[in-house]
């Protein structure tokens, strides 16, 4: 599968609950904290499905790399 085209699904069928899942909504933008730095599409995807997988959740959505203007430009790390 296509980093940029990335969609992930986690369901672990061993839990039965009659609890409702209930996640959290994101919605905004990465940017390194020092001012010049960059951090490329596919580098952020690899550390952050990482960090999903190692708290057990998952993520549903599009991302895509962005300037500093959260304007959508090409992947610099393709």
């Amino acid at each position: 599968m296509d980093k940029k085209e990335f969609f992930m699904y986690y369901y672990n069928k061993n839990v039965e609950t009659d609890r409702e899942e209930v996640g959290v909504k994101l919605d905004g933008f990465v940017l390194p904290l020092k001012d010049g730095k960059q951090i490329g599409h596919n580098e952020f995807l690899d550390k952050f499905i990482d960090f999903l997988e190692s708290e057990g959740w998952s993520f549903t959505g599009l991302s895509v790399q962005i300037n500093a203007d959260g304007n959508e430009i090409k992947d610099i790390d393709e």
